[in-house]
């Protein structure tokens, strides 16, 4: 190649070089962006005891819902708006309730209430206060709530309920560890308890096999443990 031609070849070279630069500050590369890990969410509670009736699971009776607009369970009265609430919780025989919120996420407080006084038109709720109907109708409304499942008030076990840890594996649930739920208790759990225990959590925990650690909530009463709900940790990367 004579010296012009190499002279012609680098100016291209150069020339190529710089439109490069040029194109590379003008359009640079977008970053690729790092995959979002999606986070495995507990069911909320009306999806949670749609699961557990479904499958025949023991969980308490749900009396009605309060505030939950297109939400069903079946066969489970539907409370609309402040005046039905009102009329239904001046029926002394509804009671005694626990009134769980539909999503635990929001900060809203499950309490119960053993009793309805038609004197003071008030009920009177588990630590013993009394609270106007209006008052409670208005704690029920809370938008942090989402919701209220009116639920059965069970009696519960002497040493309170138990709080059970699943980890989800390729070969099904299996239990990390269980604790009684009430503050300093450290009793051994009784057999015959823990069996039907077991064998409640295990059922219920491989309906929910993406929820890869499950911390579930069973009370314990005459009839046997009740899957009261469930929480979760993050998903684990696939």
């Amino acid at each position: 190649m004579s010296y012009i031609g190499l002279a012609i070849e680098a100016h291209k070279s150069v020339f190529a070089q710089a439109h490069d630069l040029v194109q590379r500050v003008l359009h640079p590369e977008q970053p690729r962006r790092a995959p979002v890990q999606q986070r495995a969410c507990a069911p909320d509670q009306i999806a949670f005891h749609s699961a557990m009736l479904a499958n025949s699971l023991p969980c308490p009776r749900t009396a009605a819902l309060f505030n939950c607009a297109g939400r069903a369970l079946d066969g489970v009265r539907s409370l609309q708006g402040a005046a039905d609430a009102r009329r239904y919780l001046g029926d002394a025989a509804v009671y005694p309730l626990l009134f769980v919120p539909a999503c635990g996420d929001g900060g809203a407080e499950t309490f119960s209430a053993i009793s309805y006084e038609k004197s003071s038109d008030a009920a009177v709720l588990g630590n013993g206060a009394l609270i106007a109907l209006a008052d409670l109708v208005q704690l029920i409304e809370l938008p942090c709530a989402r919701g209220y499942l009116l639920q059965e008030l069970t009696s519960p076990h002497r040493h309170g309920g138990l709080r059970v840890t699943v980890a989800m594996s390729a070969h099904g649930p299996h239990i990390l560890r269980a604790a009684w739920k009430q503050a300093g208790m450290d009793a051994d759990i009784p057999a015959p308890l823990w069996k039907a225990t077991s064998r409640l959590v295990l059922a219920g925990a491989a309906l929910f096999p993406t929820l890869k650690t499950q911390h579930w909530d069973i009370a314990l009463c005459g009839r046997g443990p009740l899957a009261m709900g469930m929480s979760a940790a993050d998903a684990q990367p696939a």
